[in-house]
């Protein structure tokens, strides 16, 4: 159970949180605001549409800034109560730093699971919604360009592939579809067919000629309807991706992740981004462990001075967490380094400044 002095320390800490996530989140909408401010107009968006706009807005702001609002609220709540000397009665009456910061530091913690799970099974859905808003509500693009899809391309197998010439989204069907089986190099079968289906349990072909080529013959089929069943891709996944990668769930841009690879498209982005949306929620425990013992242990020039150090190597990682990050899409660092390499370095920087501060 929580004592006294856990649910003082968490109860001052999340009101600081609040008030910072609150504050921050207002400046972050006006700014947003004001950039979208000339498309509201221009296209005249109804004020309704605009205030459910940024109530999707909102989740989004929670899910990419919440590290940072963790930072300011545990740099402003612990700097005062040790600006009161609150800290140092803790201290004197047998506390050591480790036990005052091990509530937050097991809050941070928490709440970077539940950062996760929120970006995993909250965030995604809203913030589709708040996608679709902008491109057709707010910048009033056709909805068109999105139900149809042309030229895919896709490779069942190392000797089977396919292209379909254009495909209808909400139809779930697609015209002028060609179909490529060879062996060791060799076309071995040619499927043409002016129409592929899904249907209950999976795709069919309508309308087409089916050729097999031998040594030295070739067999003539013709068809009104053929099973495709050897075509694993869903409806879903001939879809036009609306959005960037890190506006989908952790599952969503996996599996798109694995259709870039059937299909041979690149996706070494995606991957790093993939990485990251388990990385990046362990900022909300990093930050703390680094800025809790600056915070407790104010030098001369007051609570101003451990905000601005702490401030300071919190800003640093952020940084230093974006530098990996392009490093990485660049190739010039491995997916996993990319994305957890910086977490490892000032995590043991974290540990480093705790127990070498004052206790």
């Amino acid at each position: 159970m929580l004592k006294v002095v856990d649910r003082y320390l968490l109860r001052y800490f999340l009101s600081a949180l609040l008030l910072v996530a609150f504050a921050f989140g207002i400046l972050i909408v006006i700014i947003n605001m004001i950039e979208e401010l000339r498309d509201f107009i221009d296209n005249r968006v109804p004020l309704l549409e605009v205030v459910t706009y940024y109530a999707y807005f909102a989740g989004w702001i929670l899910k990419s800034f919440l590290p940072v609002f963790v930072l300011l609220a545990a740099l402003i709540s612990i700097g005062i109560l040790a600006r009161r000397n609150e800290i140092l009665a803790m201290k004197t009456s047998g506390l050591s730093l480790y036990r005052i910061a091990a509530p937050l530091l097991l809050f941070s913690f928490l709440l970077s699971l539940g950062h996760i799970y929120y970006n995993e099974f909250v965030f995604p859905e809203p913030n589709k919604k708040r996608v679709e808003m902008k491109e057709y509500t707010i910048k009033k693009r056709p909805r068109e360009s999105r139900e149809t899809s042309r030229n895919i391309y896709r490779q069942v197998s190392k000797d089977l592939f396919f292209i379909i010439n254009t495909y209808n989204v909400a139809a779930r069907e697609g015209a002028d579809i060609k179909l490529y089986r060879s062996v060791d190099n060799r076309l071995t079968e040619f499927t043409t067919a002016k129409k592929i289906r899904y249907t209950e349990n999976n795709w069919m072909l309508y309308d087409g000629v089916r050729r097999v080529f031998g040594d030295s013959s070739e067999a003539y089929f013709t068809f009104d309807s053929l099973s495709a069943a050897y075509i694993q891709d869903k409806p879903s996944d001939f879809e036009v991706p609306l959005g960037k990668p890190e506006d989908m769930g952790y599952r969503e841009l996996e599996r798109y992740i694995e259709l870039m690879k059937r299909t041979g498209g690149p996706y070494r982005r995606e991957l790093v981004d993939l990485k990251i949306k388990l990385a990046f929620p362990f900022s909300s425990f990093i930050v703390i462990l680094i800025c809790v013992p600056i915070a407790s242990n104010p030098k001369r020039g007051g609570i101003a001075v451990s905000f601005a150090m702490g401030a300071g190597i919190a800003l640093l990682y952020f940084v230093a967490f974006k530098l990996t990050q392009s490093f990485g899409y660049n190739e010039k660092l491995s997916p996993d380094i990319a994305a957890w390499g910086i977490n490892a370095a000032f995590f043991l920087v974290g540990l480093v400044i705790l127990l070498t501060s004052k206790k």
